[in-house]
């Protein structure tokens, strides 16, 4: 029916639009309170960190739509398929880091401090999880080096924004 790349393309897609699909229907569960807990945790305890996770995998699982979108015709490397199946889940968890960063202060962002504001920056962690990488790796480097620099050693960097 279709050849073996195009059966992993498809198998992608569908995997994507489940997390996609997936994440707006307990995003609502969640947010109506309608789901209480999973897996015997309690949600009203970490409510507002699954949302910024859930929007963050959202964010993530559009952009990688796009890409593979963008990119249908070249092939499916066992790279590009490790990199799509884990882009939700590196998202959400980005998500929820940068929130905690930006509450603590560490992170400093003018913005309003609804919830609402909060899902926005998650979505928009998750939409750009490869910049956002990127500056707190600068950051991180700034904080703990002192300057801001290598020590000369080059380390491998996440490139989502790679063209294949």
């Amino acid at each position: 029916m279709f050849p073996k790349g195009q059966r992993h393309k498809l198998a992608v897609a569908l995997y994507l639009l489940i997390w996609f699909v997936g994440c707006f229907w307990l995003f609502g569960l969640v947010y109506s309170g309608t789901l209480q807990s999973w897996g015997g945790i309690k949600l009203e305890a970490v409510k507002e960190f699954a949302l910024y996770a859930m929007a963050g995998a959202i964010g993530g699982t559009l952009y990688a739509l796009r890409l593979l979108h963008e990119y249908y015709d070249a092939p499916m490397t066992e790279r590009w398929l490790m990199w799509y199946l884990l882009r939700p889940i590196k998202c959400g968890g980005a998500a929820i880091i940068t929130i905690i960063l930006f509450q603590s202060g560490v992170l400093l962002l003018q913005t309003n401090d609804s919830i609402g504001a909060k899902i926005g920056i998650a979505f928009l962690v998750g939409f750009g999880y490869g910049k956002v990488l990127d500056k707190l790796r600068s950051l991180t480097e700034t904080l703990f080096n002192g300057n801001g620099k290598h020590d000369g050693v080059d380390t491998p960097k996440d490139k989502d924004d790679l063209a294949r």
